[in-house]
């Protein structure tokens, strides 16, 4: 069940550098211990990843607040025409599946929630939060392999795995998923 005190900011790429240090950072942290050692997911790159997303194009970032305070965030951007996104695809996909007009595909690039709020319907809603506002056909993430509480929840939420990818050459390989858009639940 979901906190009846959770509400969402809505925020642009400006807002989202504004608050990078204080929110974003401080929200990745708390809610990636189990990674933050790890040279690709330290805060340092994180911030700089974010620092490039919010300069895609239809970037927006929902941050979870509860007594307001920030307890969980997601954020992505459309896809445009010729998205780098697709490169990073170890995997065949069927033709014209990664072809983009700028308005098909949105990339959900992180969805998090800090740990004394996991497992109490906060990701769900700020997932619904994000995705339920989209105007794309389709949505697609990344997935750690590893990350068996994301897999099963992005499953249950009607996400389909495609595939696998390496978005950088020193990160992970990934469970590449996506969805229909609107969520049809």
């Amino acid at each position: 069940m979901t906190p009846p005190n959770l509400t969402f900011i809505r925020h642009d790429p400006a807002e989202t550098l504004d608050i990078l240090t204080d929110v974003i950072v401080p929200v990745y942290v708390a809610s990636h211990g189990d990674v933050i050692d790890r040279s690709f997911y330290n805060a340092e790159r994180f911030a700089e990843r974010v620092r490039g997303y919010a300069k895609a194009p239809a970037f927006e970032l929902v941050v979870a607040h509860i007594d307001g305070a920030p307890v969980g965030q997601a954020f992505g951007y459309a896809l445009p025409v010729n998205a780098r996104w697709w490169t990073a695809l170890t995997t065949a996909t069927a033709e014209g599946f990664t072809d983009e007009t700028g308005h098909r595909t949105f990339a959900l690039n992180e969805l998090m929630v800090t740990p004394e709020w996991q497992g109490q319907g906060v990701a769900h809603a700020l997932h619904d939060a994000l995705l339920g506002g989209r105007h794309e056909e389709r949505a697609t993430l990344l997935v750690r392999e590893d990350n068996t509480s994301a897999q099963t929840a992005y499953a249950r939420w009607g996400w389909k795995k495609i595939g696998k990818a390496q978005p950088f050459p020193d990160s992970p390989h990934f469970d590449a998923m996506i969805v229909d858009l609107p969520l049809r639940r």
